[in-house]
């Protein structure tokens, strides 16, 4: 959204939009930050001189090492190990084999320094990444090109970077980006919160401010000029904005404001404790969407019943081939631990489409959401994906895992994929390993075809979870990532109500659950069309879970199933919004 006017006025309150990152307000003096750049030199060099050229990058990427770890520490003691381990994808990238035989190789070939052959090759490996169509790949690139700049820095022996207790007093950052290693040793002695231009709320910067809880705002459209530091400015991490010059009304509003939603916060630490029911008695499970590890701390503080989708991508991501089978055992035994007694589905590794990575195999396809993903790439690739069963397998002594199927467009499909999985769950007890008989196996239904079929689907399986992200951009055609027909993409269209009536009454016909894991689940206004839908769990960002329970708490579910019904034969998705909107400013406007 732009600016209510091209370029701030030195005192006129000017309000910027970007995406909300980490929650909450902070009012104070701007600083600008600007990350000193690396002049990489480009020198010829004799043969004679390639050994000592691989000695420096030796050393430097010894001193970088130390330098990560060290900084791996201190967050490990001051935050945790949780946050501590997003430096362990920084210690990967300097020990990649097939990078550094890449700078080895070119080295010979170019007869180059190796600081220019050095940042060549990282630039060129991030440029692969950022060019795949999936953001958190993209902002991975990022974290390749701040250990590059560490190694360059200590090839050139330039002293440490900026350190943020420079800063006479705690100041709101704004940044064009923050790469981990800047926000590493923030803390809220030094910063008030902070705002980048680019970034999203899955990239490291806003992991880490929810993690020393400052208020942040990534994606925020430029500001140029951007007023000199000491402006005031206050910054909303609720709604995702940024207002140069707050007025003495703003500062008030926001004052209010900031005292009703502590006082919200303090009712819904009850809320934690207690579970999702409507007035007339129907139990609605209210689980996790977990996506990196860090996730799992919040599962118990907000009160989860469970983990309704766990995203094992992230074990595959990061990293130059594929996890060891004990890896990813390890991994699912913690996620099965973390939400104890409650289940936890593991749902088997959906890349393709805007999720890959170059060891993947996976090229580049002119369609890849209608291309090679999810089920499709697993039932080719039964390498992959027969170790992945193996480690759920073994990992289900835990006594609390179940497993889903991304992607299934096809009964054919899903019939193969169980087979798969209980020939290496039989292998694994004909070897001795202790496997759970209870093994719930799920189909995640996101394409029309599955929706449609949701009948036949229902007779294989025991439960279904709706991706609706995927369901809806199938089902209208539209890209929501497209910002010429975003607009489009419209949750309260007929059309996907429609669909998720065919899926819930499939499941409810043959006596199976049917949950939603799609970003639907954690939308207050459309809680009480899914629970007249009969939807059964709702799986979504932990910290979202004490409002849905104070939404589902609220409802009456056979109103809500009569209100669908108007919903369904209405003209258009805006009639439907306008019906959830009063019906939401009636039942809980506190929380809109």
């Amino acid at each position: 959204m732009a600016a209510e006017e091209a370029k701030p006025s030195p005192s006129r309150e000017v309000r910027y939009k970007g995406t909300p990152a980490s929650p909450g307000v902070a009012i104070g003096p701007s600083f600008h930050y600007t990350p000193d750049e690396v002049a990489v030199r480009k020198k010829k060099i004799e043969p004679e001189d390639i050994p000592n050229e691989i000695n420096r990058l030796e050393s430097a990427l010894l001193a970088t090492r130390s330098q990560l770890e060290e900084i791996r520490e201190q967050l490990a003691t001051s935050l945790g190990e949780k946050d501590a381990s997003i430096f362990d994808a920084h210690l990967l990238v300097i020990e990649d084999p097939a990078l550094l035989e890449s700078i080895r190789g070119k080295l010979h070939s170019k007869l180059l320094c190796v600081d220019h052959i050095f940042y060549q090759v990282t630039r060129a490996y991030a440029q692969k990444m950022r060019e795949l169509d999936d953001q958190y790949l993209q902002e991975r690139a990022e974290d390749v090109m701040d250990v590059a700049k560490r190694v360059l820095r200590n090839l050139e022996g330039k002293d440490a970077e900026f350190t943020w207790d420079k800063l006479e007093n705690p100041q709101v950052v704004y940044a064009h980006d923050l790469a981990p290693s800047d926000t590493a040793l923030m803390h809220r002695g030094s910063i008030l919160g902070f705002v980048t231009e680019a970034g999203s709320r899955t990239s490291h910067s806003a992991i880490m401010a929810r993690s020393i809880n400052v208020p942040a705002v990534v994606g925020l459209e430029a500001i140029h000029p951007f007023p000199s530091n000491g402006t005031e400015v206050l910054l909303d991490g609720y709604e995702g904005l940024l207002i140069l010059n707050p007025s003495e009304q703003t500062k008030f509003e926001y004052g209010r404001i900031e005292s009703q939603r502590h006082e919200l916060d303090v009712q819904h630490e009850d809320l934690r404790e207690t579970f999702a029911v409507t007035t007339d008695h129907r139990h609605i499970i209210v689980s996790a969407n977990v996506e990196l590890p860090e996730d799992l701390e919040q599962i118990e503080t907000n009160g989860a019943e469970g983990i309704g989708l766990f995203r094992s991508e992230f074990l595959f991501l990061n990293r130059s081939s594929y996890p060891t089978e004990e890896e990813q055992e390890a991994m699912y035994r913690k996620v099965a631990q973390a939400c104890h007694p409650h289940n936890a589905i593991i749902r088997t590794l959906d890349v393709g489409g805007d999720k890959s990575y170059p060891y993947l195999g996976i090229e580049r396809e002119d369609n890849p959401f209608l291309g090679w993903r999810g089920i499709r790439y697993l039932l080719s690739r039964q390498d992959v994906f027969r170790q992945q069963l193996r480690a759920i397998g073994k990992a289900s002594s835990e006594g609390n895992l179940n497993v889903m199927f991304p992607m299934v467009s096809d009964i054919s499909e899903l019939r193969q994929a169980r087979e798969i999985f209980h020939e290496v769950l039989e292998e694994l007890r004909e070897q001795g390993h202790d496997v759970s008989d209870n093994i719930d196996v799920g189909a995640m239904i996101e394409t029309p075809s599955a929706a449609l079929t949701a009948d036949l689907m229902a007779k294989e399986v025991d439960f279904f979870s709706v991706g609706t992200n995927d369901l809806i951009q199938y089902a209208i055609a539209v890209d929501r990532n497209n910002q010429k027909v975003s607009h489009l993409y419209q949750p309260t269209h007929p059309a996907v109500i429609r669909l998720l009536k065919i899926i819930t009454e499939a499941a409810h016909a043959e006596h199976i659950w049917v949950g939603i894991c799609g970003e639907m689940a954690s939308d207050l206004l459309l809680t009480p069309m899914l629970i007249g839908l009969g939807v059964d769990e709702l799986s979504l960002g932990s910290i979202f879970i004490p409002r849905i329970k104070r939404v589902v708490q609220s409802l009456n579910y056979e109103i809500t199933q009569q209100m669908v019904e108007d919903l369904i034969n209405a003209r258009s998705a805006e009639e439907n919004v306008k019906v959830l909107e009063d019906l939401a400013q009636s039942l809980y406007p506190e929380l809109l």
